[in-house]
């Protein structure tokens, strides 16, 4: 929990049910270099399929200004694929 984003956290502890929230952190690569470009965290509920996600880029730049959340049927690595197409989408990530 140390890990992930505290904007991400203030939302999830504010959940009536945040202890059955799973939260993770993946670190995010560049595919060409292989130089990293920063991580995302999600919270993610798997009875409801929500999730809520935040991006931290590498260095001093904000590309969020608060998580998103979304729907995403699956599992984690469902929740994970489904973000970073919404970054994608935004043009944060490539």
């Amino acid at each position: 929990m140390a890990e992930v984003h505290p904007l991400l956290m203030a939302i999830i502890i504010m959940m009536p049910n945040h202890q059955d929230w799973g939260l993770y952190s993946a670190d995010v690569y560049d595919m060409a270099s292989g130089g990293p470009l920063g991580y995302f965290d999600i919270a993610f509920d798997p009875p409801t399929h929500r999730a809520c996600g935040y991006y931290s880029a590498v260095g001093s730049s904000v590309v969020m200004r608060s998580p998103r959340w979304f729907q995403c049927p699956g599992d984690i690595n469902n929740a994970m694929r489904a973000f970073h197409a919404l970054l994608r989408q935004a043009g944060h990530v490539h």
